[in-house]
């Protein structure tokens, strides 16, 4: 029961992180102060790889989710949700695959799961502008996704060492 209590009060810190994260990034990084239109860091997803290694997939996917709907009741807009979400959904689908194996780091996790959300976000362009010269895009989306990934994951690492010595401390 006290494991069960520890990962939902997790879950939900890493919701609340998310968000602030999202925020702090649309505030703090203007549109257009990145080389490539549409782009951004993702520092929210710090919070999705740490819910992923620290609590579960199934928690991750929610702290995906329900950060996309946040955002969009407070102030998005559906298109920006759409993307968001198949962005989200399609990276936490790829992490999912590669998280806990033996030959992938956080740093493989992190760059396949921020590539594959590009991919996401190509597929629901795909869908809004109902033409395929969006695909042209991808490579720069996926290539510039990769690095923010990678440093992603560079924040990520410490957070979930502190977070599993801190909870088989408290759960103890």
């Amino acid at each position: 029961m006290r494991r069960l209590a520890y990962d939902i009060t997790k879950t939900s810190m890493m919701l609340a992180l998310a968000l602030v994260l999202s925020i702090l990034e649309a505030w703090l990084l203007p549109r257009g102060i990145l080389p490539i239109p549409g782009f951004k860091l993702g520092l929210a997803n710090i919070a999705i790889l740490v819910t992923l290694y620290s609590v579960g997939k199934k928690e991750a996917l929610l702290v995906a989710v329900l950060r996309s709907l946040v955002i969009l009741f407070f102030g998005g807009n559906l298109i920006g949700f759409l993307f968001s979400l198949l962005g989200g959904i399609f990276a936490w689908g790829t992490m999912c695959l590669l998280c806990g194996r033996h030959h992938v780091s956080i740093f493989g996790v992190g760059i396949a799961g921020a590539a594959a959300h590009g991919t996401g976000q190509i597929l629901a362009a795909l869908w809004v502008m109902r033409t395929v010269y969006v695909i042209t895009y991808l490579p720069y989306l996926v290539l510039a996704g990769c690095v923010a990934g990678a440093l992603i994951a560079f924040l990520t690492i410490p957070i979930v060492k502190a977070l599993d010595h801190i909870g088989n401390e408290m759960i103890q």
